[in-house]
This record gives structure tokens, sequence and C-alpha cells, in this order.
């Protein structure tokens, strides 16, 4: 496992084109800015679907509990709360004098990009988080390449003197 996550790691680095722990120090700043970003973005997307919640539930009301409003027309019993529940959303919907098709389409188009958004962000937290493991790592880095160039010093005297 420590593999995978080193093998991850040293990735993310080439990727990047990251070889100096201040170019990573640089992009963490800026991922942490592009977080941020997309945060407020994340913020407005939200306040804009809160804003019409009422709406989108009425229309999804609406549109769920349609066949509920045939069965009770159609006589079968138990079906009365669900027939209130479907025309008190056909009421709101009426009320708010905004046609369905622009609602549907408004609805789909936040849903939407606040689901985008919300991949985009997973990744820029994915980012950051192998941002700061590998900033942890440095000076345990450190320690072993300095030790592995002790060992290559002694390696190589060894086979100097064998020679």
């Amino acid at each position: 496992m420590k593999f995978e996550r080193y093998r991850e790691q040293f990735s993310f680095l080439r990727e990047q084109g990251i070889t100096t722990p201040e170019q990573l120090d640089a992009f963490q700043v800026r991922t942490e800015e592009t977080l941020a970003t997309m945060t407020k973005r994340h913020t407005i997307l939200n306040v804009r679907k809160n804003r019409r919640k009422r709406l989108y539930t009425a229309l999804a009301d609406a549109e769920a509990l349609a066949p509920a409003r045939e069965l009770y027309e159609d006589g079968l019993s138990g079906m009365e709360a669900e027939f209130a529940q479907y025309l008190e959303a056909v009421s709101t919907l009426e009320q708010s004098k905004i046609p369905r098709e622009q609602l549907i389409s408004e609805k789909a188009q936040v849903y939407q990009q606040l689901a985008e958004l919300n991949r985009q962000i997973r990744q820029e937290r994915k980012k950051l988080a192998l941002c700061r493991e590998i900033l942890d790592r440095i000076p345990q880095i450190e320690t072993e390449l300095q030790k592995a160039e002790v060992r290559e010093k002694e390696v190589r005297s060894d086979e100097y003197r064998r020679r």
C-alpha cells in the first residue's frame, strides 16, 4: 500500500512538473486559491437552488404524484394524501407564474452545475491532500537520501579498494 501511495505521489509530482519544495508550496497555494474560488461558486449555486427549492420540490412532487392523481380520480381509495400533495404542488407551481419548462430547464442546469463543481472540488481537494502529504514527508525523504548517499560513497570506496 505504501508503494502505491508513493507511486501516486511521484506521478502527481511528475504530471505537475514539480521538482522542488518551493514549487510544491507554490502549487499548494494556487490549489488553495482555486478551491476557495470554487467554494464561492458552490455557495452561490446553492443559494440559487435554495431560493427556488420550494418550486423545485413542487415540480418533483407534481411529476412523481401524477400517477397517484390518476388512481385517485379512477376511484382508488387510500390515495387521498398523495392527491392532496399533488394538488398542493400544482397550486404552488401555478402561483409562481414561471412556466414549467423554464423551471425544469433551470433546475436541471443548476443541479448539473453543482454536480460538475462538486467533482472539480473533490479533485482539487485530492491534489491539496497529496501536496500536504508530500510536504510532510520532505524531511524524512531528505534524511533517507543522505543515508543513501553515504552508503553509495562507502560502496564506491570499497570497490576502489578492491580493484
